[in-house]
């Protein structure tokens, strides 16, 4: 286990919290819980990847660990983990530690419904409602479109009536209507596009009476099978017989690959179809339970549809990335080498909670310590953050601020270690002063205040809603003492 760590010069104490929990146990699950804190520029982030480069015995001079057991080196691995999308200094990965950020390339992603453990912890301790979809891609009037034009190209005098009206009339309107000038008639344009809608409507409502139920599932196969590279006539003439229509053509009965393809598609949207209860598919997205979602990951769907979560906001989203990535990233140690001590060090994991998510942060942080105590013999804790909430659960011991002073800089001006007078459990404005070393109120606030204070001093008038906007009550009294004072204060009806 880790006793202390030095960065730049700077010693960093991971304290035990032996006999303060109940019956006189640890207060935390895990070995050692601290907080690092200080303003933007403080050297948080610097102060952790110090000790990731210690561990590995990175060549540094700058970056020291102090053992309780020296024998414990070769058997200590470490995550961590960080929210920031941006650069992250240092070596990305070593059979000793993992290196875990949010990417600016997979924030869009779905969340995969993998990792059920993690999910279902995080849906009781934060109160979510994760539910499993199937999504299918959208079919547009552009598919419709393409489909309708196909089989215009491929025709040559269709058998069936209704299609064949449709087609002429569709052609006679397909065409740029000019000025005398040569310019473009965009009123007919426009006019000639809701021709053209009216058109496929008619069509797409007439081919789901000739093929029946299958007309969304052979639309969905057609769509799928259509993008990517152009296909030949043959293909062509091949998957719109297979759709149901009837073609004067003939094309050849040996299968080409894009027909083997939309038979696959249709047989995997056929089986989803019963899996998910609608024999026609025709929503875009269902919700699932376990166990549909077991089969329809054995389909493998592709790009015929996605298995994800939804119903969850970035902060939810980013709090199971979070920790299944961390478990992941712990499992893979594991099968490296096997480890028994772990450090886990989480830069800023709480920077997409609301506050109500952050008052329960660390306590499901804390019973993830205790889950990762069955694998690892010891685990120790260390996280930065700017929040309040999170840093009124650390007792004072656990928390060190950082103030962007070097060493040397410490050693010339003579600066200890400082440690808050009040953290666990105290106020917020308290732990905001304290902890945050900073104000309570915003300087936009304090500007517009200020400037409230010396309009009076100045004798000019001050409405009263100016007055009243200010929540502090205190404050509020004393400007209200300012215009009385000096003859100011508006007549109250």
């Amino acid at each position: 286990m880790i006793t202390s760590f030095q960065n730049e010069g700077i010693v960093i104490p991971l304290n035990t919290m032996h006999g303060l929990g109940q019956g006189n146990q640890s207060l935390f699950a895990a070995d050692t819980m601290t907080l690092l804190v200080g303003a933007n520029g403080s050297g948080k982030t610097q102060t952790m990847m110090g000790l990731a480069s210690a561990l590995i015995r990175k060549s540094s001079k700058s970056a020291s660990i102090t053992w309780e057991h020296e024998e414990n080196k070769n058997l200590t691995c470490a995550v961590y983990y960080t929210s920031a999308p941006y650069y992250l200094p240092g070596q990305k990965r070593s059979d000793q530690i993992r290196f875990i950020k949010t990417s600016l390339s997979n924030t869009d992603r779905p969340l995969t419904s993998e990792r059920k453990e993690v999910i279902n912890q995080i849906k009781s301790a934060f109160g979510l409602e994760a539910r499993k979809i199937l999504s299918l891609p959208k079919v547009s009037e552009f598919e419709i479109r393409h489909l309708f034009t196909q089989i215009g190209r491929l025709s040559r005098g269709q058998a069936d009536p209704w299609l064949s009206s449709l087609i002429k009339k569709y052609n006679e309107i397909n065409t740029r209507v000019e000025h005398p000038d040569g310019s473009l008639d965009w009123d007919s344009m426009k006019t000639s596009s809701k021709l053209q809608s009216e058109i496929l409507s008619d069509f797409a409502k007439g081919l789901k009476s000739k093929v029946g139920p299958d007309f969304v599932l052979l639309m969905r196969a057609f769509a799928h099978t259509r993008s990517g590279r152009a296909h030949g006539t043959t293909a062509q003439i091949q998957i719109l017989e297979a759709m149901g229509l009837t073609l004067n053509r003939k094309a050849s009965k040996t299968a080409t690959i894009p027909k083997k393809n939309f038979s696959e598609a249709l047989d995997k949207l056929q089986k989803a179809a019963a899996i998910v209860g609608d024999n026609e598919l025709l929503k875009n997205v269902y919700y699932i339970d376990d166990d549909q979602h077991d089969k329809l990951k054995s389909l493998d769907l592709g790009k015929l549809g996605s298995l994800s979560l939804t119903e969850l906001s970035s902060g939810a989203a980013a709090l199971i990335h979070q920790f299944s990535s961390i478990e992941m990233a712990c499992a893979s140690l594991l099968e490296e080498a096997s480890y028994t001590n772990l450090i886990l060090m989480i830069d800023e994991g709480d920077a997409f909670l609301h506050l109500a998510w952050q008052q329960r942060y660390v306590e499901y942080l804390d019973k993830t310590a205790s889950m990762l105590k069955k694998k690892f013999k010891t685990v120790q804790v260390l996280i930065a953050t700017h929040s309040p909430v999170l840093m009124s659960d650390f007792p004072r011991e656990c928390t060190f601020i950082l103030d962007g002073d070097s060493w040397f800089e410490d050693l010339i001006q003579e600066n200890t270690p400082r440690k808050p007078t009040e953290s666990f459990g105290a106020p917020l404005d308290a732990v905001v002063r304290e902890v945050g070393q900073t104000g309570t109120m915003g300087t936009f606030a304090a500007k517009v205040i200020k400037q409230i204070v010396d309009d009076i001093a100045n004798g000019v008038l001050v409405s009263r809603e100016r007055v009243e906007m200010i929540g502090d009550p205190i404050i509020r009294r004393q400007i209200d003492k300012m215009l009385m004072g000096r003859g100011l204060a508006e007549r109250r009806s």
